[in-house]
């Protein structure tokens, strides 16, 4: 029978053995590294130091040492990790940054990573270590770095990207990539003010009419000249090549129905006024051509190429998402929060979407659910062409009520080589459940309007029946996953309370996630994700996951925003294997497994108690959170949960 430490073994070799081909265990193919460590014995002597894993990626080596005990991690003491017997032969990262600093003072290897693992095959924790000597000293400097789900950073591709931004605090390319498009969108932004007068969602709407141009007409841009005569408009040829491209091939299905007539319709109707707006027609003598020009130039040069990567980065969203929230557009008012593409990405892994899976976004807004969900997908099939089409064709659908975000969000799948994806303009009330049931749905994701109702009126228009009615459109044993705020979790109005009740009924709940407060940065809305299980009845007996993941990696930075500081990918792993069943060992303040009512508050909060008795320091800050908490539910129409007379 295999014992825990060997299973640990296993488990990090495998690891190993996908990054390098030539690595040792117990000790070193290395000459000058086996001199360092000849005397590096963790048994407090002067023995030889024998570390579990050694291997070279590039010019720096790596040292692993692991522990099956997750309480083996690492001994501390005033916040620096102790480097003496008996806890660097105890305790997984103690012991690596041991053999680490002998081969970087007594080598002549001056940089080295070290890395303790604890765990096993289900769920294995990597903490890294940069581990250097700095010229001039005898002493090693030692300094924590993100933790890490694999080794794939560590091959010899990627040792130097890895080393530029672990180490030298750079940027990853996507990160850069990212932020290079919201210059982008900052600048177009600005442009499409002062060069055409746009506000709003006409701005999104021109952005989305340049793309698919210039996607079905390469030479577009030499065909720009700023002419006056009729029909000849820069503004003319710009809607004549969106023709040309939605009735191409590639988009438009061999047998055109009346839902796709209707859309076409739908889009060339939003696109038309660029053909009739004289600022955009005129030529600028400050650019020297059209406005339409000059921001169909800026496209085609900084953005149109980030489509081909094959990322799931929903560009025309963050078009759409800052305009609203710079343009004084009606996008908050309607409850219209737009996800960031790190949460729609998680949330497609939370409820596993497949290649075989029928997906759908009841309420779409610019797509950026089916973005995540067809990005995953596609990655899933490789280089299967015959799959590919028929995902793209097939397997993604979505409602959406605004004529300007159903605009966006077809042509983010037209752009992402999905023009015939099953989106519908419409409201997702207005479709039935077996509707969809018939579509073989078996993924919902969405985020739902926020905050639409506010009296006896409107109280259809609640979170809680959004995600009710979603449900019904989902077969049996599919998987929902919503992100609402967590007011809706708690359902005071006797019309939630009844919808809870409905829910547990008809629905099973298998988990609710609290995440960063600062998820939608600007908006001011403290989210929760909910998971269930459509048309299996809540057993009373069942055990649902409650999640604080507030420390989800992500920070904001003024003038920039929500970025990952780089525990993120870590932090989601540990996130993603607790829910799969893989983490068995878990504190309660992280999260924990209770049953259930209709009555209860379904949040972390509401279950989680902690004993720990609170300082005057802890007492203002829960104060502070709560008036914070107050505060954002009534700017956003929540205020009667403050109420102390009895809800309606």
């Amino acid at each position: 029978m295999v014992n825990e430490a060997t299973a640990t073994d296993q488990t990090v070799r495998k690891l190993v053995e996908a990054v390098s081909t030539n690595y040792s265990e117990q000790q070193s193919f290395n000459s000058d590294i086996s001199l360092a460590l000849s005397h590096a014995s963790k048994q407090g002597g002067r023995g030889v130091g024998k570390p579990d894993f050694f291997f070279m990626s590039g010019n720096y080596p790596v040292i692993i040492e692991d522990k099956p005990a997750y309480d083996r991690a690492v001994y501390e003491e005033n916040d620096e990790v102790v480097l003496k017997f008996p806890y660097i032969k105890t305790y997984a990262e103690n012991g690596a940054i041991w053999y680490a600093k002998h081969i970087v003072e007594k080598s002549i290897y001056r940089e080295c990573f070290a890395i303790g693992a604890t765990g096993d095959a289900q769920y294995l924790q990597l903490q890294p270590y940069y581990v250097h000597l700095e010229k001039g000293n005898k002493i090693a400097t030692v300094k924590k770095l993100s933790p890490i789900v694999d080794l794939s950073d560590f091959t010899k591709d990627r040792i130097n990207e890895y080393y530029r931004v672990e180490v030298q605090g750079g940027k990853t390319v996507e990160q850069q990539h990212i932020d290079d498009l919201q210059v982008a969108v900052a600048k177009l932004h600005e442009d499409l003010r002062n060069y055409a007068s746009l506000e709003g969602e006409n701005k999104a709407t021109v952005i989305s009419a340049l793309l698919l141009a210039l996607s079905g007409d390469p030479t577009l841009l030499t065909n720009l000249t700023g002419s006056t005569g009729e029909d000849n408009r820069d503004g003319d040829k710009v809607f004549t090549a969106i023709g040309v491209e939605l009735k191409s091939d590639h988009v438009r299905p061999k047998s055109p129905n009346s839902d796709w007539n209707n859309k076409i319709s739908i889009l060339l109707n939003k696109f038309s006024f660029i053909k009739t707006n004289v600022m955009l027609n005129r030529v600028n003598p400050t650019l020297g051509m059209t406005p339409l020009k000059y921001f169909a130039t800026t496209l085609e040069e900084r953005v149109l190429l980030h489509f081909k990567r094959n990322t799931d980065y929903d560009v025309l969203g963050n078009f759409y998402g800052e305009f609203v929230k710079y343009g004084g557009s009606d996008g908050n008012s309607l409850g219209i929060v737009l996800t960031p593409q790190h949460i729609t990405s998680l949330m497609a892994e939370l409820i596993d979407v497949q290649p075989d899976d029928y997906v759908l976004d009841p309420a779409c807004g610019s797509a950026s659910f089916l973005i995540s969900s067809m990005h995953r997908m596609l990655n899933a099939v490789g280089d299967n062409l015959e799959k590919q089409t028929e995902i793209r064709q097939n397997h993604l659908y979505g409602v959406e009520l605004q004529e300007k975000l159903f605009t966006v969000a077809t042509t983010n799948m037209i752009l992402r080589g999905d023009g015939k994806s099953n989106l519908l303009h419409g409201d997702m009330f207005s479709f039935s459940g077996e509707y969809f049931k018939t579509k073989k749905i078996n993924k919902v994701l969405f985020n739902p309007p926020y905050s639409q109702a506010k009296n006896k009126q409107t109280q259809q228009l609640s979170e809680l029946n959004f995600i009710y009615h979603a449900l019904s459109m989902c077969n049996k044993n599919g998987k929902l996953a919503v992100i609402v705020p967590q007011s809706t979790m708690i359902g005071k109005t006797k019309y939630d309370q009844n919808i809870k009740i409905r829910l547990l009924k008809e629905n099973t709940l298998d988990a609710v996630i609290t995440l960063n407060p600062d998820t939608f940065y600007g908006i001011g809305v403290n989210p929760v994700i909910a998971i269930f299980t459509a048309g299996v009845p809540h057993n009373a007996e069942h055990l649902v996951t409650f999640v604080d993941f507030r420390d989800d990696g992500y920070s904001v930075h003024k003038h920039i925003g929500l970025v990952p500081d780089g525990s993120a990918k870590a932090k989601r792993n540990k996130l993603i294997q607790l829910l799969k069943g893989n983490l068995i060992s878990f504190s309660n303040d992280f999260a924990l497994k209770t049953t259930i009512t209709a009555d209860d508050e379904w949040l972390h909060s509401f279950y989680y108690f902690n004993e720990t008795i609170p300082t005057d320091e802890d007492f203002n800050k829960t104060i502070q959170d709560y008036l914070a908490f107050k505060f954002d539910m009534t700017v956003h129409g929540r205020g009667d949960l403050f109420d102390k007379k009895e809800p309606e």
